[in-house]
């Protein structure tokens, strides 16, 4: 609102002028010149071909006397705009009133997150989709929203066929199916990369997995039985994994509670006339103008191709089988049947975008979307080894999520050892986790990164682990005071440079919000951490012998740990009490 007001004191001078009430505010680029600036002088001048900084101090000296701020100008044509002690203390107010809002929004957002397939074990894949999904579903929430958020596993297709097949092979099916061998998640975890590996030698073994993934897709007993059974243990393994890293889903659907749908969905398409036999399987359109550009046949017979083309979406294979895009068609069916959303975001890596470019321009073209309702893709890019290639085990597969937060674990754990911290499996656990996190998310969403474990786990810098020791030395610094009355009478560099950093802060979620990344919102996090750091450092809080000076310092220290805590909550980061 601070912000705001500036504008609108910057927009009735224009408005006497006669100029273009056209000023915006930001926060200033150079904090130590002034707190906020306007740079829209530049645009106006332009528009009524004025001299640019006689414009601007125009004006300046038309601009109405303010208890909040002091405007003035800087070549070549800024308008700098800076706090007064009592526009200080506003801005702290606000920060405050901020931290209890509970804002609402009318609208429905549906996240699709996580993603994991039933019977293998989840990689490093899995947790980028995680935390981000996760980080958005808070985001969400915080600025009122109301959100419904699904794993939507991969639970309808042949790894637990190919698990059946194994455990039939070494005479171990019916002794699982009947409960005379446990199954467990070590047992699924052995049989799959087996199985997986004897697919690709043995086409006799292959036909036979297949067949009883048909067999439980039919729900043909015992085998439908039998799924329920492996659904459910990894499932269970899965939530164990999700619970440690701060991950929660409202719903635990897959592609199992789409299979119900496909045949609806495919009727659709029929129905209308947008699907038809391409080279024995059905298939829809969805290029748009200018995407198609035919290249002349050299004869009649020749199939057309095209420049850069948006390719069909295949809905059946040639010999009827589903696909998975025909899954996500259904999905989006029931979903806007059971749920109404108005917008549903997906949150997968980045080598999906033309697909769910392809599925959400089906589902526009047959009406399974409505047309006011918004479908959002973010795709994000891979966790990358020191040599810049996709991390991967030493034998070339994916890393295991376990063992990625495993290593992360152990060192955070060689950290507190170093600090001489007294220290559990929660704490190595949380600071783990935020060591992550933090790194994960302050990247670009899109973007891939590098997995430096030294850095990522550090105390100092910009790091999850550095966040935490904020905190805990703003709950220790809390704990020791006691109570004292707030004040807002903030009366140093120090003091202002920590609330602007707030204000920045707060002002970060409505923007991730918009650039759909969070790494805004990390920036912003440390900003608040470092200059809280310098005015630790600079003033003494505890030992302060002036009462009102202390009460200052404290009710900064407050404003501060709330802020943190709320940003930390946003990226799913847990504060421990102590580090």
């Amino acid at each position: 609102m601070i912000k705001e007001t500036a504008q609108k004191l910057l927009n009735d001078a224009a408005k006497k002028l006669g100029l273009p009430e056209n000023f915006s505010v930001v926060f200033s680029a150079l904090p130590q010149l002034c707190d906020f600036q306007s740079n829209s002088v530049f645009a106006i001048a332009k528009q009524t071909q004025k001299n640019p900084l006689l414009l601007a101090e125009d004006v300046v000296n038309a601009t109405a006397p303010s208890k909040w701020f002091s405007f003035s100008v800087a070549k070549p044509a800024f308008i700098n705009i800076s706090l007064t002690q009592e526009g200080l203390a506003e801005l702290a107010a606000e920060v405050e009133k901020a931290g209890k809002a509970q804002p609402k929004q009318d609208k429905h957002i549906f996240i699709d997150y996580g993603g994991p397939n039933i019977g293998k074990a989840m990689h490093i894949g899995h947790m980028r989709s995680f935390n981000i999904g996760e980080a958005f579903k808070r985001l969400y929430r915080k600025l009122g929203y109301k959100v419904t958020s699904d794993i939507f596993l991969g639970d309808w297709g042949m790894p637990l066929g190919l698990i059946m097949a194994l455990l039939e092979r070494e005479g171990r099916l019916q002794d699982c199916m009947s409960g005379k061998e446990r199954v467990s998640i070590e047992l699924m975890n052995y049989a799959y990369p087996k199985a997986s590996k004897l697919k690709e030698e043995d086409e006799a073994f292959k036909q036979r997995a297949m067949d009883l993934t048909l067999a439980f897709q039919q729900k043909k007993q015992p085998y439908y039985d039998f799924w329920k059974v492996l659904r459910k243990v990894s499932v269970d393994e899965i939530k164990k994994v999700c619970k440690g890293i701060n991950v929660d889903f409202d719903l635990w659907n897959g592609e199992s509670d789409a299979s119900d749908y496909i045949q609806t969905v495919i009727d659709i398409f029929k129905e209308k006339g947008l699907a038809y036999i391409s080279e024995g399987a059905l298939v829809v359109d969805v290029a748009e103008e200018g995407e198609q550009i035919p290249i002349p046949k050299k004869s009649a017979d020749e199939v057309q191709r095209y420049e850069n083309p948006m390719p069909p979406l295949m809905l059946q294979k040639s010999n009827g089988g589903d696909l998975y895009a025909t899954s996500d068609i259904a999905t989006i069916y029931y979903r806007n049947k059971l749920y109404h959303p108005d917008i549903i975001h997906y949150f997968t890596d980045a080598r999906q975008s033309q697909r769910f470019t392809q599925i959400f321009r089906a589902c526009k073209k047959a009406g399974i979307s409505p047309k006011e309702q918004q479908l959002w893709h973010t795709g994000f890019g891979t966790l990358n080894g020191k040599d810049g290639k996709a991390l991967k085990t030493r034998n070339g597969g994916n890393v295991a999520l376990v063992d990625l937060l495993n290593m992360l674990y152990e060192k955070a754990e060689q950290k507190l050892q170093q600090n001489g911290t007294e220290y559990d499996d929660e704490l190595k656990r949380k600071i783990g986790n935020a060591a992550l996190k933090f790194a994960d998310l302050s990247n670009t969403v899109e973007k891939d990164y590098i997995f430096d474990l030294d850095r990522f786990t550090s105390f100092e810098g910009k790091t999850g682990p550095y966040i935490q020791y904020t905190a805990c030395r703003i709950k220790s610094i809390l704990a020791k005071a006691g109570e004292f009355e707030n004040s807002f009478n903030f009366y140093s560099q120090e003091q202002k440079a920590v609330v602007i950093a707030l204000a920045k802060l707060e002002a970060s979620f409505p923007a991730a919000f918009v650039d759909k990344s969070m790494s805004g919102i990390c920036s912003a996090l440390y900003d608040v951490a470092k200059n809280f750091s310098t005015f630790y450092n600079q003033e003494h809080i505890l030992s302060e012998p002036n009462l009102s000076k202390k009460s200052v310092k404290l009710t900064l220290a407050k404003l501060t740990l709330d802020a943190i805590a709320r940003a930390c909550d946003v990226l799913a980061i847990e504060l421990p009490e102590k580090m």
